[in-house]
């Protein structure tokens, strides 16, 4: 998910933080009274917000654009809080993040996804919003995007993005191989028949980036549709059960068929060799069709594939206020009127991702492949929901990357990355 000249492929996985602020202007509790007049006060002061390049390079005059409509709108509605934005991008962008909040320079307002929130919550880090919102707020957002931000019955984020992932296809390497576009694989066995094709005739039959230290878009969508799992729903570790070994002897067995490149193991990007006509799939997402409709690539959009069960991967984008910030109510009044209809309608419009919103759902009606997308996000999942979903990615990486190198079999990378999740769970009890 758009890290090179063009802002690659990115799968949101998108931003860390920790606590933050850098405002000058007061916090006064929600409701309450100026003092004068009886009159509730209004936020005044100041309040950073910073965000990440959510299009390519060609859109980017379109996003600023957007942006400074969003605080134009703002202070046109509270006059007396400056907003200080900034774009960040998204390479480094957890350390940057990090650094700047435990300096005290760091955004008010910032951006997350739902294996970070509870993560930042339980270290006490993110400033619940429920004193700055009603019912009436609430009632519009789809159910699940907004639950993706609550813990422990706290609403510590607003949705405004919704993303689901799945395999794009190059339909003139489908058609090469002997394949009809119209009819792509929906299971496993389906899809490996195409993948000894697509590699007898020297393709790769899809990407597998192994160095991303990002699960997300690797592992788990693979684990679940093996019918597998990192946690049970009790919260004890069966990522080396049954499922979970097979799993990683499938991504074993891809990489010595040659399925996916050699570089699998230490490549971040493999974006490219899908551009240049070396590779069947890629696991993409709404903003992979963005940039594959600017590069002219004749692709098919694939159903997410079954083992055992069918399952993807699909994030939830959403802005989020940081406890430290002197600000709280003039950025929670940010986070608010960003993540409202209209500003969901231009915003995921721009951007080709889905939005939160069931009143700005219509946007892509008369886009097909964005509904089809739309349609996938019933069966995707948002990644691991724990206070170590972030930790844990690049250990459990590592032991893949181990497994793909020869220094261990499936099962004893199986087991290596379940014992060093059981080691992180540890830390937080």
């Amino acid at each position: 998910m758009f890290k090179k000249s063009k802002v690659w492929f990115v799968l949101l996985v998108l931003p860390l933080v920790l606590a933050a602020c850098g405002s000058d202007g007061n916090d006064p509790a929600p409701g309450s009274s100026n003092g004068s007049s009886g009159e509730v006060a209004s936020p005044s002061g100041e309040i950073t917000v910073w965000a990440h390049p959510y299009v390519s390079e060609e859109k980017a005059g379109e996003m600023k654009a957007f942006w400074d409509s969003v605080i134009q709108a703002y202070n046109a509605k509270f006059p007396d809080v400056k907003v200080k934005f900034e774009e960040i991008p998204w390479k480094d962008r957890e350390q940057k993040i990090l650094t700047a909040l435990s300096s005290g320079t760091g955004p008010d307002v910032f951006y997350q996804i739902p294996d970070q929130v509870p993560q930042f919550a339980n270290q006490g880090v993110l400033a619940p919003l429920d004193d700055y919102l009603t019912d009436e707020d609430l009632a519009d957002f789809n159910e699940g995007a907004l639950k993706a931000g609550n813990v422990d019955g706290k609403q510590y984020a607003l949705p405004i993005l919704q993303e689901t992932q799945t395999l794009i296809y190059n339909a003139d390497i489908v058609k090469d191989i002997g394949e009809d576009p119209a009819n792509l694989p929906t299971t496993w066995d389906e899809f490996n028949a195409w993948a000894e094709k697509a590699a007898a005739k020297g393709y790769y039959a899809r990407d597998f980036a192994g160095a991303e230290a990002c699960c997300n878009a690797t592992l788990y969508p693979l684990l679940w549709q093996k019918g597998g799992d990192v946690l049970a729903e009790d919260g004890s570790v069966i990522l080396d059960n049954e499922a979970g070994v097979a799993t990683f002897q499938y991504i074993k067995d891809m990489y010595d068929k040659k399925w996916i490149p050699a570089d699998s193991v230490s490549n971040k990007d493999q974006f490219p060799e899908f551009l240049s006509g070396k590779m069947m799939a890629i696991w993409g997402s709404g903003y992979t069709l963005t940039v594959l409709n600017e590069e002219k690539i004749n692709y098919v959009i694939g159903e997410p594939l079954t083992d055992r069960t069918k399952a993807t991967f699909g994030t939830v984008g959403m802005f989020v206020v940081s406890d430290k910030s002197k600000n709280k109510e003039a950025a929670a009044e940010f986070v608010k009127l960003l993540t409202d209809t209209e500003n969901q309608k231009t915003f995921n419009k721009l951007t080709n991702y889905i939005p939160t919103r069931k009143s700005a759902a219509s946007i892509h009606d008369g886009d097909e492949a964005m509904k089809k997308m739309t349609a996938i996000a019933s069966v995707s999942r948002a990644g691991i929901v724990s206070p170590v979903a972030r930790t844990i990615m690049p250990k459990i990486q590592a032991e893949i990357a181990a497994m793909l190198e020869g220094g261990k079999t499936p099962q004893e990378a199986a087991s290596a990355a379940a014992a060093a999740v059981r080691d992180e769970l540890a830390k937080v009890k």
